[in-house]
């Protein structure tokens, strides 16, 4: 019989044992229009049916109602009294979409234009750019945080391979999409039983309430009128998985 692992002592000298657990992530989804001013947005605070968080400049007019892509959270902003979790990694998904009027957002109804000009839904390596050089990406676990870096410190591992070039956007990959190049945290965060947590973007461009524009766009000519080569529009939609083992166990 093959020797498996039952049991895992924590530095505080907590034992996690390994029964019923599987290789499943947890994750949350946010959306956040190009401009928008709030310094401080969270993950993990929602459960299905509930809104999509979005943050823009401007008054949002609707928000997307939360469903099985979006999230697979139990119970907001903390674990379930039956779960548990061993957090190994955490892995951005990054999307490129745009909403029809960027003074009066509705993330429920995104732009229907094509989206070939503006290679959606793939991010663009300025979009990453921005996100790399103007916030932080934090796990909190019972209000202390366990994980801090620049957003771009944390390589998906995963995705489209692929990149081009349009007229004006360049598309690009939050790292390598390999497993190898994921950063796996040295010591596995862990997440038990009602314990809440979160993770959160904060904008700390120059320590300022600057705006954490993703999109730095160039008008080809003759497209001025183009909504679709129009920046203010453009949103990101960002995916955290919290990638590791999970347990939610049988009753």
């Amino acid at each position: 019989m093959l020797n498996q692992i039952t049991k895992m002592r924590l530095p505080d000298g907590r034992e996690v044992a390994f029964v019923d657990w599987t290789d499943k992530p947890l994750f949350s989804t946010i959306e956040i229009l190009n401009g928008t001013t709030t310094q401080e947005m969270n993950w993990f605070q929602y459960v299905q049916g509930d809104s999509v968080p979005a943050f823009s400049p401007v008054p949002i007019t609707s928000q997307r109602t939360a469903n099985d892509w979006d999230t697979n959270l139990a119970a907001p902003g903390s674990m379930a009294s039956t779960e548990e979790m061993l957090v190994y990694a955490i892995r951005p998904e990054v999307y490129r979409r745009r909403v029809q009027d960027a003074e009066a957002p509705d993330f429920a109804q995104p732009d229907a234009l094509d989206g070939f000009l503006l290679a959606e839904p793939m991010a663009t390596s300025t979009m990453l750019a921005v996100l790399s050089m103007r916030t932080l990406l934090s796990l909190e676990i019972s209000k202390k945080v366990y994980a801090q870096a620049s957003f771009g410190y944390f390589n998906t591992g995963f995705g489209v391979v692929a990149q081009g070039q349009t007229a004006t956007v360049q598309t690009g990959l939050q790292g390598q999409a390999q497993q190898v190049a994921v950063r796996a945290f040295t010591i596995p965060q862990h997440m038990g039983g009602q314990e809440k947590f979160r993770v959160f973007m904060t904008n700390v461009d120059d320590g300022t309430v600057s705006a954490p524009g993703l999109e730095v766009g160039l008008t080809p000519p003759g497209a001025s009128d183009d909504p679709g080569w129009d920046p203010s529009v453009v949103f990101a939609r960002i995916k955290i998985n919290l990638d590791g083992l999970y347990k939610r166990p049988v009753s």
